[in-house]
């Protein structure tokens, strides 16, 4: 049956519970997004705790239709998301842009989305950790696994105690490279690849949700392009007033975004923020004031810098922020100049591979 069949069976009070139940579960089968086991003890749990993850063992007719509802919801946002890379990715394809692997595997892969992406993905992680920790591994694999579960540990614990510091966002995508090769290397060698497979599952769920996905931008993105622009530079207090929303947007439609390589970064599935390459020029660097600080314009340096050999780019001077947060990245300084709009004091910057 299809997902939408089994719904409409699991609201069905004509129904025994018994087959409504029966219904949810197989509901579930068509969006085991965080694993089917996680997923069930996510959305039939009695309390919101990220942490908890028991979950009844039968349900009455107001918890069935909750638990279908937290399906429910996350799989429209999957679905709105899904419709949005398939247009994306046919505008691209007329500009003969091949498709990102990083986008493909965050949609594709592990991941709750939705408003409470955050509740659901914690839930899992926790869920997974604990069954990990309860087995224990055969002498052949445990040398092995053992240092990545060691590696991971303290990953998971911060992840779940209040998010990533900038170090364990850098350590994560290095750690599942050697989870991938871990994964082959057991193959290979013992022909098994479940000993590994929780802890690649669960550095998925953690980098999905806590490390932002950096896509390439299109004019579909011109209305949430202008908003984090427009609300960055809000808060620079010293900037003069030039130019109005709507033509603050018009730029971004017809000016900025056709003569730009630009690229994305989303949090949870919501564009926060972007870079505006011209040339060898990063001319763009704009995130959202609320989502400052969680690893975002690191990663949109981080790809421009794999776009370019060398980069250079104007700072307003009485940026300090954007001034030290350059300086982290290894730009040095060129020149003072008064070379923009505003007429505002500004650094010319460099950064060279």
């Amino acid at each position: 049956m299809s997902f939408q069949t089994l719904a409409r069976r699991v609201r069905d009070p004509k129904l025994p519970l018994g087959l409504r139940y029966a219904a949810l579960r197989s509901a579930l089968e068509h969006y085991r997004r965080i694993g089917y086991d996680a997923a069930w003890a996510f959305i039939t749990r009695d309390d919101a705790r990220p942490g908890s993850a028991a979950g009844p063992r039968r349900l009455d007719e107001s918890g069935l239709l909750k638990a279908l509802g937290r399906i429910e919801t996350s799989r429209a946002a999957w679905l709105a998301e899904a419709a949005a890379f398939a247009e994306r990715r046919t505008a691209l394809k007329r500009l003969r842009l091949p498709a990102d692997r990083d986008e493909v595997r965050y949609r594709f892969g592990r991941r709750w989305p939705g408003p409470d992406a955050y509740e659901a993905t914690a839930f899992a992680v926790a869920y997974q950790w604990q069954r990990r920790t309860t087995r224990r591994e055969e002498p052949p694999t445990r040398p092995l696994i053992e240092p990545l579960e060691a590696e991971l540990a303290p990953l998971v614990d911060a992840y779940l105690g209040g998010g990533l510091d900038a170090a364990g966002r850098r350590r994560l995508p290095e750690l599942m490279e050697r989870l991938e090769a871990a994964v082959l290397a057991l193959y290979t060698e013992h022909g098994v690849r479940a000993p590994v497979l929780p802890l690649r599952r669960t550095a998925e769920l953690i980098r999905h949700d806590a490390l932002p996905l950096v896509r390439r931008g299109w004019t579909g993105d011109a209305e949430r392009v202008t908003e984090v622009f427009w609300a960055a530079r809000s808060e620079m207090a010293y900037l003069p007033a030039l130019h109005t929303y709507d033509e603050t947007a018009w730029w971004v439609r017809e000016v900025m975004i056709p003569s730009s390589e630009l690229w994305i970064a989303e949090r949870r599935g919501t564009p926060v923020g972007f870079a505006a390459l011209d040339g060898n020029v990063l001319a763009h660097l704009y995130v959202e004031p609320a989502s400052q600080g969680l690893g975002v314009g690191e990663a949109l340096i981080a790809k421009a810098k794999r776009r370019r050999k060398g980069l250079d780019l104007q700072v307003f001077e009485q940026n300090h922020g954007a001034r030290a947060f350059y300086a982290r990245h290894g730009f040095s300084f060129v020149m003072e100049t008064l070379g923009n709009e505003e007429r505002l004091p500004a650094l010319h910057l460099l950064w060279r591979r």
